[in-house]
């Protein structure tokens, strides 16, 4: 598999969320490629005049790109113990750039920080980011903290929709072996739901029961998939089915397991769909305070 890290020469320190993160997860038979993007200069009001572009060319290429260089061979090098790495370094808009060339080396991941940091809140972390939550057509991982020094947790909330069955495959081929202990999560409104059919009567409270426990099946079938595609290398697994709603069980359990990445399923294939209002994904991956995996099956 591979996978695309962007990362900002102008705030090394900035990287450090997600080149942990991509250490910790460890995805099998990956290979990832540090990526820097070297943005044209730009004067207020316009771009870079013409005349300028010679004068422009000569400057970045003595100053920035060295520094860039640096950058990008330093991630490279910590990330040299868990995958293959290759650098690339370009020139362009980043966002527009970065994603680009995912698409173009065929990544199935896209690996940003995107730390809620104000001192690192450059234009690349905040514009790219954002640009790849809307944009981009691979999976992507946003890091957020820095990890504390324990096992891997993560939660991986499903809808148990034949989108979300996809993207439990998904989550199985990527194969993040650093995970330690996983907790599949379904919300649903149980006691609103078995009020009205309890009101039906005795058919009503069967169903109810039914309801429940098909989630509780559900669960146990992505855990059993999950478990088969990972193998020995499988995490610990647990299942939570909340009568809450989804915002509010995604936090609970997160703060509960003492969790560490939040995988979601991204819905809507095109940037209309991404742009509706009140996506829990798109929602959760711009401004959640932990980090997030959105999962996009091909």
């Amino acid at each position: 598999m591979k996978i695309v890290l962007g990362v900002d020469s102008r705030m090394p320190e900035a990287n450090a969320p997600v080149v942990s993160l991509l250490k910790r997860l460890a995805f099998v038979g990956s290979e990832v490629e540090v990526v820097h993007i070297v943005a044209p200069p730009v004067f207020p009001g316009g771009e870079l005049l013409p005349v300028l572009s010679g004068l422009a060319a000569s400057y970045y290429e003595t100053h920035e790109w060295p520094d860039a260089g640096k950058v990008v061979g330093h991630v490279a090098d910590e990330l040299r113990a868990v995958y293959p790495t290759t650098e690339t370094i370009v020139n362009g808009s980043p966002a527009q750039t970065l994603l680009a060339t995912a698409e173009r080396v065929g990544a199935k991941l896209l690996a940003l920080n995107a730390s809620h940091d104000p001192a690192w809140k450059s234009a690349f972390v905040g514009s790219v980011a954002r640009a790849a939550v809307l944009g981009a057509k691979e999976s992507l991982l946003l890091a957020r903290p820095a990890l504390p020094d324990r096992p891997l947790h993560v939660v991986f909330a499903t809808d148990h929709s034949p989108y979300a069955d996809k993207c439990t495959a998904l989550l199985g081929e990527l194969f993040p072996r650093g995970v330690s202990e996983m907790t599949v999560l379904t919300a649903f409104p149980i006691a609103a739901m078995r009020e009205q059919l309890l009101a039906q009567g005795e058919a009503g409270a069967v169903a109810s029961e039914q309801i429940e426990h098909g989630l509780m099946s559900r669960n146990a079938d992505t855990i059993a998939r999950l478990d088969a595609a990972f193998g020995e290398s499988a995490p610990v697994m647990q299942s939570r089915v909340m009568d809450k709603p989804i915002d509010t069980a995604i936090a609970d359990t997160m703060a509960e397991t003492h969790a560490d990445l939040l995988i979601l399923g991204a819905h809507g294939h095109s940037l209309a769909e991404r742009l509706i209002t009140g996506s829990v994904s798109f929602r959760h991956a711009l401004s959640s305070p932990y980090s997030v995996l959105l999962l996009r099956p091909k």
